[in-house]
């Protein structure tokens, strides 16, 4: 009786702090569009639902409390897991691990059929990036709105939050701060996805939230 007890009290500790809002800068008040831990140990997934997530290109795993994501050659494509949304103004936390991988991203598009690409947040060894982006497949455009050099430790486990609050998006991670303005950034967004360019990346704890428009200074 005295272990249940025990089981109840942390799944509910664990609920109140999946909902607890990140610390935000530009975004005002939140709300969660989902929570995944990945925790939940599933199969190598070429295509196919992976904890919440749709695996689309490359091969997805969970083990050992995480997602790992592997580029897969034949596909000539960096690798990709998505979620759907509908959100304006998003927040993103989450923790990765670069791992082997040459880089990764978190992506959004937006709701213009089928989901044109909308902008990214790039995670390299030696920098951070952000760019807007448009189209998609051959017709996709993208340029680098701002860039930080700054070392990643590819084997840690960083914290990232990111913010899109109308035409600004802010990326925070392990306390390094890249900001950009562009238009493109304010479009609906209906996609989150993750992105890998090689292999042994790493993501958990992630987090999707609606967000209000930016903060207005007292």
């Amino acid at each position: 009786m005295k272990s249940a007890l025990l089981l109840l009290l942390a799944l509910a500790a664990h609920a109140v702090h999946a909902q607890t809002p990140p610390r935000t800068e530009i975004s005002g008040p939140l709300e969660l569009i989902v929570a995944t831990a990945f925790d939940e140990d599933t199969p190598a997934t070429r295509k196919g639902i992976i904890n919440g997530w749709q695996a689309s290109i490359g091969e997805w795993t969970v083990k050992d409390g995480a997602l790992h994501a592997d580029e897969v050659p034949e596909d000539k494509h960096a690798s990709s897991c998505t979620y759907k949304i509908d959100a304006a103004d998003l927040v993103i936390t989450a923790q990765f691990r670069l791992g082997e991988a040459t880089h990764l991203a978190f992506g959004c598009r937006d709701t213009i059929a089928p989901h044109h690409h909308l902008a990214r947040t790039f995670i390299s060894k030696d920098a951070i990036w952000i760019q807007h982006m448009s189209g998609i497949a051959k017709t996709t455009k993208a340029v680098k709105a701002e860039e930080l050099k700054t070392p990643i430790d590819p084997e840690a486990w960083h914290d990232l939050t990111i913010e899109i609050s109308g035409d600004h998006y802010r990326a925070t991670i392990d306390g390094h701060v890249i900001e950009a303005r562009h238009e493109r950034f304010a479009d609906a967004k209906g996609i989150v996805a993750l992105i890998v360019k090689g292999q042994g990346a790493q993501f958990k704890n992630l987090k999707l939230w609606k967000a209000a428009k930016e903060k207005v200074a007292p």
